[in-house]
This record gives C-alpha cells, sequence and structure tokens, in this order.
C-alpha cells in the first residue's frame, strides 16, 4: 500500500496539473448551445478518455524513456521541468483562454480538444511520467484515478449548480495555478540538475 500522505500529494500535483478551472470555463461555454444532457454525456465520455489516455503514458512512458532510450530521472526532470515552466507562463500570460471549435455533435469534442489536450495535456503527461518514475505505478494511478474524479466532480457541479460562472474570476484562478505549475516546473529542473551533478561527481 502506498503510503497516504504521499498519494494525496501526487494526486493533488495531478489535480494541479490538469487545472479543473479551465474545465469548468468550458461548461459554461457549451451550456450556452447544447442540452444539459448532451453535456453531461461529454464530461463523462472525456474524462473516462483523459484517464485511459494518462494511466498509458504512466505504463508506456516509463518503459519508453528508461527502458528503451535509457534516459535518467533526473534528465527527465529537468526536461519536464521545463516544459512545465512553459506550459505555466503561458496560463500565466494568458487566463487559459481557449477557441473551441463549432459542432452540431457535442460528443465529437470529447476526445479532441477535451480529453487531450485540456484533460491528459502536456503538463499532465509529464507529471504522470516523473510520478510513476519516482513512487510507481500504484501511486501514479491512483493519483490520477483520484485528480481525474474531482475534474469530473467540479465540472458536473457547474452543470447543475452554477447558473453563471464568473469567467473573470476563473481567468484570475488559471492564472494562479499557473504561477503554481511554474514553480513545480522550476523545483523539477533545480533537482533535475543537482541529480546529474551529484552523479557526475559520484562517477568521477
Amino acid at each position: 500500500m502506498p503510503d497516504v500522505n504521499a498519494l494525496l500529494s501526487a494526486a493533488l500535483l495531478m489535480l494541479i496539473m490538469i487545472d479543473p478551472s479551465d474545465k469548468i470555463l468550458l461548461v459554461s461555454f457549451l451550456r450556452e448551445d447544447f442540452r444539459i444532457e448532451d453535456i453531461r454525456a461529454l464530461i463523462l465520455r472525456a474524462n473516462l478518455i483523459g484517464f485511459l489516455l494518462l494511466a498509458s503514458f504512466a505504463v508506456a512512458g516509463q518503459i519508453i524513456l528508461q527502458d528503451i532510450f535509457h534516459i535518467d530521472i533526473n534528465a527527465l526532470r529537468v526536461a519536464g521541468g521545463f516544459v512545465l515552466f512553459k506550459i505555466g507562463l503561458e496560463a500565466l500570460e494568458s487566463g487559459g483562454m481557449f477557441t473551441l471549435k463549432r459542432e452540431k455533435n457535442i460528443l465529437a469534442l470529447a476526445a479532441v480538444p477535451v480529453a487531450m489536450p485540456l484533460i491528459a495535456g502536456p503538463a499532465a503527461i509529464t507529471a504522470v511520467i516523473t510520478l510513476t518514475a519516482e513512487q510507481g505505478y500504484l501511486v501514479s494511478l491512483s493519483a490520477t484515478a483520484m485528480a481525474i474524479s474531482l475534474v469530473a466532480l467540479s465540472m458536473f457541479v457547474a452543470l447543475y449548480l452554477m447558473k453563471s460562472v464568473n469567467r473573470t474570476f476563473l481567468s484570475v484562478t488559471i492564472r494562479i495555478i499557473g504561477l503554481f505549475i511554474m514553480a513545480i516546473g522550476a523545483q523539477m529542473m533545480v533537482q533535475g540538475v543537482v541529480g546529474i551533478y551529484l552523479l557526475m561527481t559520484s562517477a568521477g
């Protein structure tokens, strides 16, 4: 059994990486054009697809990076940290606003862009691969399942309980989350650089 604190910390990390705030914003946009029943089906399908995608990266990403290409975990931290920092900076600058292609069939949006990249985006993929490398499959998959469940719940709450969503407030929230993502990315890069330095000095 994984350590409870480690599992909760990993789940919080995945929740931040997936970022439910822009999914709530998405629901507010969809309510203008589609029925609640259709949006509910979209939420279920998109989150299921998103979880399957992230679970696939959690399992296959570890094998591809370390077993096939023999990429050290510290190199992964540096590269992944850079990706997270860039994504966080974009969210901080833009507020996470996005455009949706108009579709007559709402379920056509479930896989792209909702499941990927809005749920299983670069930040979440980087985080889930790193979690698997550092803490193992059980923690990574469990944390992802917990985070996805909370994201789906937040989307349902927005659908049924919020008649209107303050988009300015959500934009500010996305910017704040972007700042946290930048900080996590910077920390990952520092840990990776220190790990590489220690590895080189010990080998020398």
